[in-house]
């Protein structure tokens, strides 16, 4: 990503300000609403939930800058959710919904160019992730 991706992304991120709760709220209505399935996969509260999913995104977001430190960590971070019963179609659904759920609470904040780029640094997270799930599977067979 370039430096003004990344500007673009974190900034829009900070505009969620007040907004994180009510967008992770929203996050979670539109991943159950597009794979019902996944709901079985919360075993957690889920006001639990979306408090350490909006951490998570967070220290994600921080760390963009850093590709070598994000890498690492949402690696690692996709190891974790094999164990979870995450599959690798899962990544998709979640990806979509988070941009949904972005858009309806940045609203005419999220142009065309944000967009692009959430998509561009999710696609990042969603392949390294992948990728330390690929490599916690190998080593759990």
């Amino acid at each position: 990503m370039t430096p003004e991706q990344i500007t673009l992304v974190q900034s829009s991120f900070e505009r969620l300000g007040p907004d994180l709760p009510a967008m992770t709220a929203l996050f979670y209505q539109e991943l159950f609403q597009r794979d019902p399935s996944l709901r079985r996969l919360f075993t957690t509260d889920m006001g639990e939930q979306r408090v350490k999913f909006a951490q998570k995104l967070t220290e994600i977001v921080r760390t963009i800058p850093r590709l070598g430190e994000l890498l690492s960590h949402t690696r690692a971070l996709g190891a974790r959710h094999v164990g979870y019963g995450v599959r690798a179609a899962d990544y998709q659904t979640v990806g979509d919904s988070l941009i949904a759920a972005l858009a309806g609470v940045l609203a005419e904040e999220f142009a065309a160019a944000t967009r692009e780029d959430w998509v561009l640094a999710l696609n990042i997270v969603a392949e390294t992730m992948l990728e330390g799930a690929a490599s916690a599977r190998l080593i759990g067979s």
